[in-house]
């Protein structure tokens, strides 16, 4: 098991690799952009597949040395793709930062790092690189190269990011860069993390082949980050409707006291258009169903009209004494009050000419959204314990 969970980070740079691909397919308005992202999630997988800890230990037609070394250059080949993206997509940089200066240090990187490794003499043994004297220094300096250089990429990449995310507004898009600058810092955090790799040469001549323990767990939450935010388009739309539904699958239950009580009262005002139970709902659906709800309960009141009490309004402030409440749900207590009171009269005796305005108070020019939120403050009041049962008995009074 330990053995799989050390290719987690190569699986999740591989799969924003896929995604990339999959967007560029798809077409882009930034393809080269895209291109070079999807050439940083394939190369940064090979890279965390080479330096894992059970590759070193498989059996190779070269040294592990040079399955090392690749490990390596791979990583600095993805890390390169970075700035490159930047570049192309146009966010604000450094004058001096081009693509032709940046292809220029990335080349120079790869063959000093490169030529420091393999002149140092290294060898490998018991999954550790070992040097000693003049050879201990070349391959502390070829990791500093490396590691200034994974510096200088993700530096690059995260100050113009970070600028652009701060312009914009809500959405995927913001999401997603938040996610990727998140990733970066934890990048940055990862390429200090091989400081401590000079340091051990420096003083114990030997350091880990592959990714330890530290690196491995810095590495898996820099590409899981990355990949939420590069895949933040896909799934912050799907998260976003799944939202939309569970508010009005809750909206449209919580007015069901006051849509029965109505409808008890006037059947017809229901809509019946044959759908199944609202939990099998689709989003558009759902939606729909709690819109018809809301116009079944306005229905409801216009025919309750003509059953309000005269007296309505010393009902509600009877109502307001016998059942306090905090003052923003004043109003709906109010309401809810007379609505009691106007069932018990069109249950129990004919209309009669009274104050129909106390019905409806609801503000005008509201959202479906706004009057959805209002009702269920009406129905949340209209079932408090004891509520119908006082107004009933203040009309038959």
């Amino acid at each position: 098991m330990s053995d799989l969970l050390a290719y987690l980070p190569a699986v999740a740079a591989l799969w924003l690799g896929c995604y990339e691909l999959r967007l560029l397919r798809n077409g882009s308005d930034s393809p080269y952009a895209v291109r070079c992202l999807c050439r940083f999630g394939f190369c940064m997988a090979a890279a965390m597949a080479l330096l894992a800890a059970p590759t070193m230990h498989l059996e190779w037609p070269w040294s592990p040395q040079s399955t090392h070394l690749l490990g390596r250059e791979m990583e600095m080949a993805a890390l390169a793709f970075l700035p490159l993206a930047v570049i192309e997509i146009g966010l604000p940089r450094p004058r001096l930062l081009t693509g032709r200066l940046h292809i220029g240090v990335t080349f120079s990187a790869l063959v000093l790092c490169a030529v420091l490794f393999l002149s140092s003499g290294v060898r490998i043994r018991h999954g550790s690189l070992l040097a000693e004297g003049t050879g201990a220094v070349l391959l502390a300096s070829s990791d500093t190269v490396f590691t200034g250089y994974s510096l200088w990429c993700l530096a690059v990449f995260l100050v113009p990011v970070h600028r652009f995310t701060r312009g914009l507004g809500t959405g995927a898009l913001r999401t997603g860069l938040r996610l990727i600058t998140a990733s970066i810092t934890v990048g940055l955090l990862w390429a200090l993390w091989g400081v401590s790799a000079i340091v051990t040469m420096a003083v114990d001549n030997r350091q880990s082949a592959g990714l330890d323990p530290v690196g491995r767990m810095l590495g898996l939450c820099c590409l899981v980050l990355g990949v939420l935010g590069g895949t933040a388009g896909g799934w912050v739309s799907a998260t976003t409707a799944v939202g939309r539904w569970l508010r009005a699958y809750r909206t449209y239950r919580a007015l069901e006291p006051l849509w029965s009580a109505l409808r008890a009262v006037s059947p017809g005002t229901a809509l019946d258009l044959g759908w199944p139970s609202v939990r099998l709902f689709s989003l558009h659906r759902s939606e729909f169903a709690l819109y018809r709800r809301v116009i079944e309960i306005r229905d409801g009141y216009l025919e309750l009209r003509a059953f309000v009490p005269p007296d309505a309004r010393a009902l509600s402030d009877a109502a307001l004494a016998r059942f306090p409440v905090p003052p923003a749900g004043r109003a709906a207590m109010a309401e809810a009050a007379v609505i009691a009171a106007a069932l018990e009269s069109a249950r129990t005796g004919p209309g009669a000419s009274g104050d129909q305005d106390a019905v409806l108070a609801y503000p005008a020019d509201c959202s479906v959204e706004e009057e959805a939120a209002w009702l269920v403050q009406v129905a949340e009041a209209f079932t408090v314990a004891g509520l119908v049962e006082h107004m009933r008995h203040r009309v038959g009074r």
